[in-house]
């Protein structure tokens, strides 16, 4: 019964396109905050089944695009919530604007069952051909168009510290392509096709058990030191949106920043060791408000020499050009800009095009991106870290800087209020710990903050929409006195798709050679 509902026939295939859609929204379940990963099996296995016996490559196209409008439709309504808290936004084009987004992103699903037709051949096979395909649209949808690698079937299986490790050697692209095919190779066996083949079957549990194996191991032998100098401490004020644009209440905002970073400061420390304390994404609007405002002088009073304040700010340069910028700053209220973000958000923080669209006549505020070159950041005896900020975070192997010593992640997901997309940004976080083996601090407005060790392990965390902070140490694999490197770290992706090209030629020739034994 199962079997025959993955082929219901349509003639006008509206009940194939319809089921499709149905199965890209089910999908959503398995990515979190709903981690329902079992409803993989269904959802990839139908469109999986469905490209592979379809008529015609333009069916097989739809289904993938099909399924993917269900998919991304309800798992990134979140994103124009932030255009709702922004004046001068007409509320009633937003639905139209997230079909015509997710139509684009859709094309990346159809593009993957486009291929399952175009490359069928026997069905093992074509089983690694889809995971290959599917692997590869990820890739490419991270890289294409400045790249948006969001929602990786790889968070699917988050909440599995063994499984995840995986990551360190082959990223989290490598994942996804070991998920699709174990998914498959499950489903296909279990559905009791005639063409039976043990292989496949087979080959699946080998991977699930080196896989397991690799993480399992990898946990037992965790060795970690820690950096006894300073203390960090990771201040989420959870300041609404409207109230953080609300000029009013800045001095009350900027308050409850201060009065939290210094709650309980020398019940936190002991005598050799400092604090240093971090304030998320564009906590400080405007550099002059140091100065302005009366309440950071409590600054000056409770830093101590090699104390800071590790904060995101607008930086204004002549011209009028601002950039979303880090700065330390010392306990004499003075300003070390160490970095500006790189990787902006399209239509958030600069619009595509723009020097086009003043051509004509159209201009439009944006901010600027920092240098590419940017060194990772090292002040006096601070930690050499790297600097991530919002979704910088998402982009596995991009900003990876072998020489820094840990990670730090500033944002403010208050933009997207109480959705399952600040849950989905912050997976990205633990990910990146364990593919470059550093601890990961994520400083939130609202949230999700956390204290991530170098294999993934949530050390301390503020949950979304609370207020609160947290001290923790900086913790680092021990290797003798060097930086600790990946395998991944080492290769980034250049691995997993020179891995991906390998298993294409390889199995492309045994399909051009099954296709000549059945001439």
């Amino acid at each position: 019964m199962i079997k025959k509902f993955f082929f219901v026939k349509d003639k006008k295939n509206d009940l194939n396109y319809l089921y499709s859609f149905f199965f890209g929204t089910l999908l959503v379940t398995c990515f979190p905050p709903f981690n329902f990963w079992p409803l993989l099996f269904p959802s990839i296995t139908y469109i999986f089944l469905q490209s592979y016996y379809a008529d015609s490559t333009k069916k097989a196209f739809l289904i993938g695009f099909y399924f993917g409008l269900g998919f991304f439709l309800f798992s990134l309504y979140w994103i124009f919530n932030s255009f709702l808290v922004r004046s001068g936004i007409f509320p009633y084009i937003l639905p139209f604007c997230l079909f015509i987004f997710s139509c684009l992103l859709s094309i990346f699903i159809g593009f993957i069952t486009f291929l399952n037709l175009k490359f069928k051949t026997k069905l093992h096979i074509s089983i690694i051909f889809f995971s290959i395909f599917w692997t590869l649209s990820e890739i490419l949808k991270g890289y294409l168009f400045t790249g948006f690698p969001w929602n990786l079937i790889a968070h699917t299986f988050s909440n599995f510290d063994i499984l995840i490790q995986v990551c360190s050697l082959i990223g989290v692209y490598g994942l996804t392509f070991i998920i699709i095919y174990v998914v498959l190779a499950i489903s296909i066996f279990f559905m009791n096709f005639k063409e039976k083949n043990y292989s496949s079957i087979t080959i699946s549990i080998l991977i699930f058990v080196l896989v397991y194996t690799y993480g399992k191991n990898k946990l037992n032998d965790a060795d970690l030191d820690y950096y006894d100098s300073h203390i960090f401490r990771v201040v989420q004020p959870n300041i609404s949106q409207k109230n953080k644009l609300n000029f009013d209440k800045l001095e009350e905002n900027y308050k409850k920043l201060i009065d939290l970073s210094f709650t309980n400061k020398m019940g936190a420390l002991n005598i050799s060791e400092k604090l240093v304390i971090l304030w998320p994404e564009t906590a400080i609007l405007d550099s002059k408000h140091l100065n302005s405002y009366p309440i950071f002088n409590k600054l000056k009073n409770n830093l101590k020499d090699d104390e800071y304040i590790i904060s995101g700010i607008f930086r204004k340069e002549k011209k009028n050009n601002f950039y979303n910028s880090l700065s330390i700053i010392n306990s004499d209220l003075s300003l070390n800009y160490v970095y500006d973000k790189i990787h902006l958000v399209p239509f958030g923080e600069y619009t595509p095009f723009s020097k086009l669209l003043k051509i004509v006549g159209l201009n439009f505020f944006g901010l600027k991106k920092g240098s590419k070159n940017q060194e990772i950041v090292q002040h006096k005896s601070l930690p050499k870290f790297t600097p991530l900020i919002c979704y910088e975070s998402i982009f596995s192997g991009k900003f990876i800087k072998n020489n820094s010593n840990f990670l730090i992640n500033f944002t403010n997901d208050a933009w997207f209020g109480d959705t399952i997309g600040p849950h989905q940004h912050f997976i990205n976080s633990r990910f990146r710990a364990i593919e470059e083996g550093k601890h990961m601090i994520r400083v939130a407005n609202t949230g999700i903050s956390a204290s991530i060790d170098p294999y993934g392990k949530i050390l301390e965390s503020l949950s979304l929409n609370s207020s609160g902070y947290f001290d923790t140490k900086i913790y680092f694999k021990k290797n003798n006195n060097k930086t600790y490197k990946t395998i991944f770290a080492k290769y980034e992706n250049n691995l997993i798709i020179s891995l991906l090209a390998i298993l294409f030629f390889l199995f492309s020739i045994l399909k051009y050679r099954n296709e000549q034994r059945e001439k």
